[in-house]
């Protein structure tokens, strides 16, 4: 339990700290030379600014903690990587797609097209990688328990 809330905290604070760079990064593009606490098309949901600001924190907030935990679903050791990974995209797509597109996208259709594929393009380019990673690990996990095995032999 004591790991989950860590690793709760931990996604949180990240995934803040990514929302702010983000929101630097969008200053640099729109805010013609000014810090944009947040986009103008989110601030219209709000009263005031800063609930504006609170809130965008707290969603922020809420995609890292949700990268964070559900991350533990590749711990499940009797399910296979590509059920991992089904599992894992479908709960950081339902909670990340609609967060950063009320956040910060434009809502036109060709936009939240090109949202959606680029989120897709760089979760298949990380489990590729990720796949490869783990086919490396297993061949030298397997070299290494047939080389005990030959000393094994080799001892009687």
């Amino acid at each position: 339990m004591k790991k989950l809330v860590s690793r709760m905290v931990g996604g949180f604070v990240i995934g803040v700290i990514i929302g702010q760079i983000v929101q630097i990064i969008i200053s640099f593009n729109l805010g013609q030379g000014e810090y944009m606490p947040v986009v103008d098309h989110f601030r219209s949901f709000f009263v005031s600014e800063t609930t504006a600001v609170i809130v965008q924190i707290l969603l922020t907030g809420i995609i890292g903690v949700t990268f964070a935990t559900s991350s533990l679903v590749f711990n499940i050791a009797k399910w296979n990587l590509l059920k991992q990974y089904s599992v894992h995209l479908c709960i950081t797509a339902l909670v990340w797609i609609p967060i950063v597109m009320l956040l910060w996208m434009p809502k036109t259709s060709i936009n939240t097209l090109i949202f959606f594929l680029n989120f897709l393009g760089t979760y298949v380019i990380t489990w590729v990688v990720q796949y490869m990673i783990s086919k490396n690990d297993i061949k030298q996990i397997n070299a290494a328990i047939k080389s005990k095995q030959l000393e094994g032999k080799g001892d009687k």
